[in-house]
């Protein structure tokens, strides 16, 4: 059984789940069913962990290239080391976004799970003090394994890119790193698609049935409130015959669902004051200087960091 050949490690509501679905469409490229099947988050691992969990996900070895998408892999600061010790030559594929987009669009996800009521104003200048954000950086991930689990502690810190890329440049070359950006695979899609290609071993020229489509686009609130997929847990019947499908299947389904119950944010709930804008954007504009010095490509949002 071999390892992976490479891992789109975040961030989380920067894409990830557009290129998962474009990624899985390619012949040459086996991924598993499920997008968000962490391996390296949690207890430590060892081979015979890989080699089972690789059986399960992948299957044979058929030629072609194996890939995961998992943006816990950006949340975690012990994940990078657990990665290298693995896996050292795997390529890593990080996709970024507007810091301060993404910290709107990861609080607009908490409204719409129901673990958050409060206003983005009402959370952020706590968010931004300095025992708050050290805090925040070694808290374990959430894996909501027993439903939704609040995140509003990691607003901000999963939007310093340069703090997390420069962990992960620690143990990897920065040859094995490709930085991609939202704002790119929506405005290009098809020459961003050909770097991804070029950067994993394949051919240029692949155009997915999706491309150019934002899959899972992020939005404020459910058709169904979340609530009602607690009570339908709790139904012993229903529940055992859910159980009864595999649990990678039960992955894509609830991925389909996610997709189909989530309603168009207004935009109103994430609205910023000028001054807590202000402190967000100072606050991602030091970030900026750590990414600056990674000698990566400079995101298209940069300047308006710069004059921040």
């Amino acid at each position: 059984m071999k390892p992976m050949d490479f891992l789109i490690i975040g961030a989380q509501k920067c894409a990830t789940t557009t290129l998962f679905e474009h990624l899985r469409q390619h012949p040459g490229i086996n991924m598993p069913l499920e997008k968000e099947v962490p391996f390296f988050t949690g207890p430590e691992r060892d081979w015979s962990d890989w080699l089972a969990f690789a059986e399960q996900q992948f299957g044979d070895d058929d030629g072609r290239f194996w890939g995961k998408a998992t943006p816990q892999y950006m949340c975690d600061p012990n994940v990078p080391a657990r990665i290298h010790a693995l896996m050292p030559y795997v390529k890593l594929v990080a996709i970024l976004r507007d810091p301060v987009q993404r910290t709107r669009s990861h609080y607009l996800m908490g409204r719409r799970r129901g673990t958050e009521y409060r206003t983005l104003d009402q959370v952020l200048p706590r968010l931004l003090e300095p025992e708050a954000l050290q805090r925040s950086r070694c808290l374990p991930v959430p894996d909501h394994s027993q439903g939704y689990e609040d995140e509003a502690d990691f607003y901000v810190t999963w939007s310093e890119y340069g703090r997390v890329l420069q962990a992960y440049l620690q143990y990897f070359d920065r040859s094995q790193l490709l930085v991609l950006y939202t704002e790119d695979l929506q405005r290009d899609p098809e020459s961003t698609l050909d770097r991804l290609m070029t950067f994993i071993g394949l051919p240029m020229g692949f155009r997915p049935d999706t491309l150019g489509e934002v899959m899972h686009k992020g939005g404020g609130s459910n058709r169904i409130p979340h609530g009602v997929r607690e009570w339908l847990r709790q139904r012993q019947l229903i529940y055992s015959l859910w159980q009864r499908i595999p649990a990678e299947r039960q992955g894509r389904l609830r991925f389909l669902y996610e997709c189909w119950n989530t309603r168009k944010s207004s935009g109103q709930e994430a609205r910023l004051q000028p001054e807590c804008e202000y402190a967000l954007r100072r606050h991602f504009q030091r970030d900026l200087v750590h990414f600056r010095e990674l000698q990566l490509d400079p995101p298209p949002w940069m300047q308006e960091y710069s004059a921040a």
